[in-house]
C-alpha cells in the first residue's frame, strides 16, 4: 500500500514538474523612465501573454499611470508618478499649450537605438524583450525629450 501511495506522490510531482516545465520562462520587457529633475530609473517587466500594451508595460511596473484614453494616439500617456497633468482636471498636456511644449515622450528600442513612438502606449504592442522609454521634457510632437540609451540585457 506505501510502495502504491509513494508511486502516485512521484508520479503528481511528475507531471507538476512537467507543466510548470512547459510553460517555460516569462516574457520581459525593459522599461527606462527619465524624470524632468535628470532622475532614471530601470524596470524589467515580466508577464505571460506573447504580448502586452505599452500602457500595461507602465502599470505592471507598479508606476501611477494617469492616461487619457480618448486621445487619437491610442491612450496619451499623461502623468507617470506624480509628474505631470492631472487628466482629466487638466488637458492631458497640459504643459504642451505653447512654448516650451513639455510632454512626457514615448520611445522603444530598435537596433540600438531609441525610435520616438508614432502610436500612443495603448496601441503599442510590446514583446518579450522589447526595451521602452519614457522622458518627460521639452520637445515638439514626434520629437521630445529621450531617456537614456540603456540596452535590454
Amino acid at each position: 500500500m506505501r510502495a502504491r501511495k509513494a508511486v502516485g506522490v512521484i508520479l503528481a510531482l511528475f507531471l507538476l514538474w512537467q507543466v510548470v516545465g512547459a510553460q517555460g520562462e516569462p516574457n520581459r520587457v525593459g522599461l527606462v523612465i527619465r524624470y524632468g529633475d535628470g532622475r532614471v530609473e530601470t524596470y524589467c517587466v515580466a508577464f505571460t501573454e506573447p504580448e502586452i500594451t505599452g500602457v500595461e508595460v507602465l502599470q505592471r511596473a507598479g508606476l501611477d499611470v494617469i492616461i487619457d484614453p480618448t486621445s487619437g494616439w491610442g491612450a496619451a500617456v499623461c502623468k507617470i508618478d506624480g509628474e505631470g497633468c492631472n487628466y482629466p482636471l487638466e488637458p492631458c498636456f497640459c504643459q504642451c499649450q505653447g512654448t516650451p511644449c513639455v510632454y512626457w515622450a514615448y520611445y522603444y528600442q530598435e537596433n540600438g537605438a531609441w525610435v520616438y513612438s508614432g502610436e500612443g502606449a495603448g496601441s503599442r504592442t510590446v514583446r518579450n524583450g522589447d526595451v521602452e522609454g519614457w522622458a518627460w521634457g521639452e520637445g515638439e510632437p514626434g520629437q521630445g525629450a529621450a531617456p537614456p540609451l540603456i540596452p535590454f540585457e
